[in-house]
């Protein structure tokens, strides 16, 4: 069967039509070529077996043929079941024995996870080393007890989260109430689902399906928990806190009406709990009461903050400010208590809607500055969505490009105004006049941070492509050259490309160790420039702590929440070989440092970039050839498909 390494190899290759090299998939999997070699001289019998094949030329290297599709499909459902040969299958395993033993309250030793993984215990050490890394994300450590064996560590509310999400993963939701059912064969689940219902539907509790189902699931852990001895302990300000909302009233009555049909009786501490889930679960399929004035007034603070930052005006969208503020009424309580919640669009969110997910990370800095609280990435991808909703009402899509424009004229102000007139009725919001100037007075600095140097008198002192002279005050043919050249792709978007990326910002084969010292480079390339500020740079990491800006394929796109640089720059950096970033291996990187005003426009860019780097075969192409000419022909050429 193949290993865990063999199918990724398949996976890339099913990706990548055109082929990949054996440097490539060394790359991306972090191995020498030779393992590569090796790995797919392995497949070679086996992918026979199955209706293809990988076949190996010079000019494109290493690429999938599939003869059989139905028996590539067997293969690869066989191979999705995995076996205890992979380490990462072992790891998973060693997770969810770990997930059994708290369900029922039981120690574990090294030498039953090792029999029922049939591997030796030095084996099990190695992987208990990975499994201990993937629990911290829950906060959860392995504590060892001579007489006993191991159990997981950590306080009764991290200990519960875990169950939650651990089931989360594993099943889908129609799945959920089955599956705990046979976790807690002392717990009548269905019984319990009814309650919820009941309970919820004489409150006018208007949940979503989901909602109900993850409701059942937090019920059936408090009981669960409690009934062997571990128990949710609250502060006192807590306690007051949750009494005074309406979910703390839902939840009694939720465990009256159980210790009714039941005779299930819980501590008042297990009340508190529910409530708090009642808050996180609060997914409502309508606006119900919508909210209170001081939600409404941090929205408009959050709306303020972002114009400042971004130069995006939200505050005439009563649909936002009314969902926003819904939203953030269940989700700050839900940050307060430290909660978290899945977010299973989060991923998609992040790299189709980047300006959303941009203007939601300031939105969660304002929150985290006004509430005292700290909003996570999943939390942040939820309020993106609003915003998302939010730019497609104001016509910013991902098409969308502005221009900023200088008018150069020598027949006085009139003339200049008609030229201006004329250019903001037939481009509307497309394009900004930064002003206009004598043809004298005209610098290089001018015109370099400009698209466009619109001119009635010749300026034959200045060499450049940016300088367009108008010759019948901007008549229809002259109006509809200009949307020709500056807006409609792909003539258009070379401009823009050329303006965001320089050679004197492209870097290669350098070596670094780790993602800081990264940052570090390249921030301070842009300062010595004069692109960047000490406060943009400070703004990179707050950037990088709020999300992690690896977008897998060995690339990560970093750049700052706030910063409004002179001029806009892309650095890009090309690593001699990868490195870790959060999770991810990663290659190349690219600074982003994008002036207030094209912050539209480089939304346009991004998505290319995207699609480029990560969907198309962009990472492999720089590879090839780490230059800035290479780069800006098949970078360019992505806008000509």
């Amino acid at each position: 069967m193949a290993s865990q390494r063999q199918r990724q190899i398949i996976e890339l290759l099913q990706s990548h039509k055109t082929g990949l090299s054996g440097n490539d998939l060394s790359n991306f999997l972090g191995v020498s070529s030779r393992t590569i070699r090796t790995d797919i001289k392995a497949l070679e019998g086996e992918l026979r077996a199955y209706g293809a094949a990988i076949h190996a030329n010079t000019r494109n290297g290493y690429s999938l043929e599939i003869t059989d599709e139905a028996a590539f499909a067997a293969f690869t459902g066989e191979a999705s079941k995995g076996g205890m040969e992979s380490a990462e299958n072992r790891v998973d395993a060693i997770i969810r024995a770990f997930f059994i033993s708290t369900l029922q309250n039981t120690s574990l030793t090294q030498q039953q996870l090792a029999d029922s993984l049939f591997v030796s215990l030095s084996t099990l050490k190695s992987d208990l080393k990975e499994a201990r890394e993937r629990l911290a994300e829950y906060g959860l450590t392995i504590g060892t007890y001579k007489t006993e064996g191991m159990r997981l560590e950590g306080d009764e509310g991290q200990i519960r989260n875990f169950i939650s999400q651990y089931n989360f993963l594993q099943t889908s939701d129609s799945g959920q109430v089955a599956y705990f059912q046979r976790l807690f064969p002392d717990i009548d689940i269905p019984q319990l689902l009814d309650v919820i219902i009941c309970v919820s539907d004489s409150y006018q509790l208007h949940l979503t399906d989901m909602a109900i189902h993850n409701l059942v699931v937090h019920t059936a852990i408090a009981i669960g928990r409690a009934q062997q001895g571990n128990t949710m302990m609250y502060t006192l300000r807590q306690t007051k806190n949750l009494e005074k909302t309406r979910e703390f009233e839902v939840a009694t009555s939720m465990f009256e009406e159980i210790f009714r049909k039941t005779g299930i009786d819980v501590a008042s501490g297990e009340i508190y709990y529910l409530a708090q889930h009642l808050m996180a679960s609060k997914k409502y399929i309508d606006g119900g009461e919508g909210a209170d004035q001081k939600m409404q007034a941090l929205v408009m603070k959050i709306i303020q903050v972002i114009d400042e930052h971004v130069n995006i005006d939200f505050s005439q969208d009563q649909v936002l400010v009314e969902w926003l503020s819904v939203h953030l009424q269940t989700a700050i309580p839900r940050m307060k208590f430290q909660m978290n919640i899945r977010n299973d669009v989060l991923e998609v969110v992040k790299s189709e809607y980047p300006l959303a997910f941009q203007i939601a990370v300031i939105a969660s800095s304002v929150i985290e500055q006004e509430e005292k609280v700290s909003v996570n990435e999943n939390e942040i991808g939820y309020i993106a969505i609003h915003f998302g909703a939010a730019l497609n009402r104001i016509d910013i899509k991902n098409d969308m490009v502005i221009r900023r424009a200088l008018i150069v004229c020598a027949s006085g102000m009139g003339t200049a105004l008609l030229i201006k007139t004329r250019l903001e009725a037939y481009f509307k919001d497309r394009i900004i006049i930064v002003g206009t100037v004598p043809g004298y007075t005209l610098t290089e600095e001018q015109i370099d941070s400009v698209d466009m140097i619109l001119t009635t008198i010749p300026l034959p002192q200045f060499q450049s492509d940016r300088i367009i002279p108008i010759h019948h005050l901007l008549d229809n043919q002259e109006l509809q050259q200009l949307e020709q050249r500056f807006y409609l792709m792909p003539h258009g978007i070379q401009g823009e490309i050329t303006s965001f990326f320089k050679a004197d910002c492209f870097y290669t084969d350098r070596h670094f160790d780790d993602r800081q010292s990264i940052l570090n480079f390249l921030t301070d390339q842009l300062k010595e420039k004069g692109l960047m500020n000490e406060a943009e740079k400070a703004s990179v990491f707050e950037r990088e702590e709020a999300s992690p800006t690896e977008i897998g394929n060995l690339v990560a796109i970093p750049h700052p929440i706030y910063g409004d640089p002179p001029e806009s720059r892309i650095a890009i950096l090309i690593l001699d070989k990868p490195i870790v970033w959060e999770k991810e291996r990663v290659q190349l990187v690219f600074l982003l440092s994008i002036a207030k005003d094209q912050i539209a426009s480089w939304q346009s860019i991004f998505l290319k970039l995207f699609t480029y780097l990560v969907k198309n075969d962009g990472v492999k192409e720089m590879l090839r050839e780490p230059n800035y000419a290479a780069f800006i022909r098949n970078f360019t050429n992505q806008f000509n498909q």
